[in-house]
């Protein structure tokens, strides 16, 4: 049976509190709407509980501002290689995508919201097109670079849109990249390209396995680790 209480607090706001048999720990959620939960195992007390809670304060904070800034919508995007831009259009029935060299023109009509749905549905199903291309144009050449630097070696080169994970490295070597990868700037990317190539010799995560990205990332690896967690992607 589970129990559920809500909490107000001064720059957070209010947090529901949800007592459940088959949790093991205390896990703490910031969803899209802004709504904050907390699962507690049966055996905590709350007050450990809020006090999680509260020691997690500025991490909460840093969740809502992202998603207030994803809740913004597109007017203009700016990738590595190309300029996106939303613009109304007298005249027109429905949106129209227009290409001109490096600019990609989305055109809707003058009538229309552009924050709505569809309109940026559209702007980003457009915006991980170029990505995509991007992605597959930069990524494939940078993992050799860094390969030929660093002695790797390593299979097939795949580009996906992966959201959950920006790399992952096969028992035959092969490596799939997240098109995402094309948000972060060149040295966190090279970071999570080294993060792959070196799994084509230490296949788990333990002691030799961050050695070795460590000396490919020439002492840097925590420290990038950490830059990488912090990264928001705009949507």
């Amino acid at each position: 049976m589970n129990r559920t209480k809500q909490c107000t607090y001064p720059h957070i706001g209010t947090v529901t509190y949800t007592y459940r048999t088959r949790c093991k720990r205390i896990t703490l959620r910031v969803k899209k709407d802004n709504s904050i939960h907390v699962t507690i195992p049966y055996l905590v007390k709350f007050s450990y509980a809020e006090d999680f809670v509260i020691s997690k304060a500025d991490w909460i904070q840093k969740k809502l501002k992202e998603n207030a800034e994803r809740a913004k919508p597109i007017t203009e995007f700016k990738s590595r290689y190309h300029l996106v831009r939303l613009q109304a259009e007298s005249g027109l029935s429905k949106c129209t995508v227009i290409k001109n060299g490096t600019d990609v023109l989305l055109l809707y009509p003058s009538t229309a919201d552009p924050a709505s749905y569809s309109i940026q549905s559209l702007a980003k199903k457009i915006i991980a097109e170029v990505l995509r291309a991007e992605a597959k144009y930069y990524l494939p050449q940078k993992l050799n670079e860094l390969a030929t630097r660093h002695n790797f070696t390593y299979g097939k080169v795949t580009i996906r849109n992966a959201k959950s994970r920006w790399g992952s490295c096969s028992g035959k070597n092969n490596i799939s990249l997240s098109l995402r990868l094309m948000y972060l700037p060149e040295h966190l990317i090279d970071y999570v390209l080294l993060h792959e190539l070196c799994h084509t010799k230490e296949k788990n995560h333990g002691p030799r396995f961050w050695q070795l990205l460590d000396s490919a990332c020439q002492g840097n690896s925590k420290m990038l680790s950490r830059e990488l967690k912090r990264f928001s992607i705009p949507f």
